[in-house]
């Protein structure tokens, strides 16, 4: 009788340790550090965006992709998205912040500047907010009309990475 039954509690041992070693397994599968996440489409949320060579502003645009446009993440890192180029077997990187997980629906069309625009972003830089420049504006009757032509001006690439290596300017 004692045999049988200590037969029996160490095949239970056996199959418990077994089981919940496979568990364990599985679980550190899911999440073991270094395992690549799944792959995540996302939607482009803002009314442009670039797709660059390498995470940095600096680095050459591969691809222009606009509002609506879907891209496939593979990679969130420091707030940039690793991403398939549209159409395209390269990758490149774009700001996480300019994609969401959530479909936009046609009717949403006219709403890209939901998220947060590049003026914005420009203006809590410097302090201020849309409303509070225009209220500075109609107050001081100071002539931003310099100011509003520099934010038109567009340099490329290469312009940015001389300028930021001190050569000399044309």
């Amino acid at each position: 009788m004692m045999k049988k039954r200590g037969f029996s509690f160490s095949l239970a041992l056996i199959l418990c340790f077994s089981l919940g070693g496979m568990t364990l397994h599985a679980e550190a599968g899911a999440s073991a550090p270094g395992a690549k996440p799944a792959p995540v489409a996302m939607t482009v949320q803002v009314t442009r965006s670039q797709i660059r060579e390498s995470p940095s502003v600096i680095a050459p645009i591969l691809a222009t992709i606009v509002y609506r446009n879907k891209v496939v993440v593979y990679e969130n890192k420091d707030g940039w998205a690793k991403v398939q180029v549209p159409g395209s077997t390269r990758f490149g990187y774009m700001f996480m912040s300019a994609l969401t997980e959530k479909t936009i629906s046609s009717t949403d069309a006219g709403r890209a500047t939901s998220g947060i625009t590049g003026s914005e972003i420009a203006l809590a830089g410097k302090g201020f907010s849309e409303s509070v420049e225009e209220s500075y504006r109609k107050s001081s009757g100071a002539d931003y009309s310099w100011v509003d032509a520099m934010e038109g001006y567009a340099y490329s690439p290469e312009t940015v990475v001389g300028f930021l290596a001190g050569a000399p300017q044309r």
